[in-house]
């Protein structure tokens, strides 16, 4: 009878320990109060521009809209930030990004962008094809020999960059996390290669990860380099973004910690593997080092105005009216009937909600980073918040 006993109590101990673990929480003591940190910013404008209306006060508006998501739980952690041309930028992180060490957010804060590693790989490609090395029409398996031919049709680059290719994307959100470790992309086809295709290739538009993966697989063998060795040489160091990297199995400064959003309630993620999609949402970064992305890709920094105006042009998409804006190479794109062309990409995955956004007809560049999964919306919401506060109606 006292061995069962001891059993339960142990069995309640471990259940306790280990909920505890997950949770987090914030304090052990009801009577002690913990205020999630507010908006800490920083602010280098000096803005004289017809299209603009930046004044004395924008840093006080952003940080207020910044608090009230705070306020209102909308984010655990999260960095936000703008950039306009000629004019200067506003960076700013609110929130915790280690819940249990109730270590404050700061706009340096290092996370998961998710998708909007997808943009930056359609770059990649376009560079190789301003090179000559690769064809976007000719079927993948000129450059790729291990994905196999499918019945249904040959892939191309441009199927494969607008998501018309006909490879199936997750199945469910548990298929989304990988906790296998691959050591290259092209290893990583292994995962999904010899599946069916959904559809005749350039027949419909379904939105995959893997796509981006294969993508990635191609990059690596016409370069000969791992897709995060010519990410780092041929796009982050050109931009200046020195604290962006493939996220890999170390200790990182100033990385924050993952979290899940459940109801109201912010609990650990588990700790996924990206190699499997490294070059469709692998890569971690920080909203200071996105807002320069935004600039090289405006100053034409990756690639030229010629190559750029192929990734945006969407009049031959086929995204579906509701659900996806169009979407041309990495970017999904937008027509705002006020601010002009927009082309722009969420993403989420274990550890994330991310939005970025590149406002073409004003030059202008925002980006939302929240260090947690389940916060898109808000992430959304808050980047065109922000954005608000600068465009001229």
């Amino acid at each position: 009878m006292k061995k069962r006993k001891v059993l339960l109590l142990l069995i309640i101990l471990i259940l306790t320990l280990g909920i505890t673990w997950i949770i987090e929480p914030l304090s052990f003591n009801p009577f002690d109060e913990v205020k999630i940190p507010k908006a800490k910013s920083e602010i280098k404008f000096n803005c004289d521009v017809p299209h603009f209306a930046v004044n004395s006060e924008l840093e006080t508006k952003a940080n207020k809209i910044i608090n009230k998501h705070m306020t209102s739980n909308n984010f655990l952690g999260v960095t936000a930030g703008l950039n306009i041309e000629n004019c200067g930028t506003y960076l700013c992180g609110a929130g915790f990004v280690n819940k249990s060490a109730q270590k404050r957010a700061n706009s340096d804060m290092l996370g998961r962008v998710a998708s909007i590693t997808k943009p930056m790989t359609a770059i990649a490609i376009m560079q190789l094809y301003e090179k000559g090395m690769l064809d976007l029409d000719k079927p993948i398996q000129n450059y790729l020999k291990e994905f196999p031919k499918k019945p249904k049709g040959d892939i191309t680059i441009r199927h494969l960059l607008k998501h018309t290719s006909g490879i199936s994307h997750y199945s469910s959100k548990w298929d989304a996390m990988s906790f296998t470790h691959y050591s290259s992309l092209v290893t990583a086809l292994d995962a999904f290669k010899e599946k069916e295709l959904k559809f005749e290739p350039g027949t419909q538009y379904t939105y995959t990860s893997y796509g981006y993966t294969v993508l990635g697989a191609i990059i690596e063998k016409v370069t000969q380099m791992s897709y995060g060795e010519y990410m780092k040489k041929n796009i982050w160091d050109k931009a200046g973004m020195s604290n962006t990297t493939l996220e890999e199995q170390q200790v990182y400064n100033n990385k924050s910690q993952q979290y899940l959003k459940v109801k109201s309630t912010y609990i650990k993620s588990p700790k996924t593997d990206l190699s499997i999609i490294y070059s469709a949402g692998g890569v971690q970064s920080t909203a200071k080092d996105l807002l320069k992305f935004g600039e090289a890709v405006l100053s034409h920094k990756l690639i030229d105005s010629t190559s750029l105006e192929m990734m945006i042009n969407a009049t031959d998409g086929l995204a579906p009216a509701k659900g996806d804006d169009p979407y041309g190479f990495g970017w999904s794109v937008y027509n705002d009937p006020k601010h002009g062309k927009i082309i722009q990409h969420g993403g989420t995955q274990p550890g994330t909600s991310t939005f970025f956004a590149i406002y073409l007809d004003h030059n202008m560049v925002s980006v939302v980073l929240s260090n947690s999964f389940g916060t898109r919306q808000n992430a959304f919401a808050l980047s065109r918040d922000l954005a608000s506060l600068v465009l001229v109606e």
